[in-house]
């Protein structure tokens, strides 16, 4: 009979103490890095856009100078090089 009350009293404490164990929180995240991470990408976005657009620019500028001799002109190949063919 003492030995029961002993082994009931241990599985006892054990199932109170075992459901009773806090669980580790979750990290969360701060909405300061957020908002930071979301600044980031917006102006990594307008660099680009504006990298873009010079590039396009630099590209027609390219274009608009080469000029062909008279019966000949401007030809782009499918590798994107220009030059000037016979009509």
């Amino acid at each position: 009979m003492k030995k029961a009350i002993i082994i009931s009293g241990f599985l006892l404490a054990l199932s109170v103490t075992g459901c009773s164990t806090p669980q580790p929180a979750a990290p969360v995240a701060q909405p300061d890095d957020a908002a930071r991470r979301d600044a980031d990408r917006a102006r990594d976005a307008e660099r680009d856009k504006d990298r873009d657009r010079e590039r396009d620019q630099k590209r027609d500028a390219d274009h608009d100078r080469q000029a062909c001799p008279d019966g000949e002109h401007l030809f782009t190949d499918r590798d994107g090089k220009t030059g000037c063919v016979r009509n």
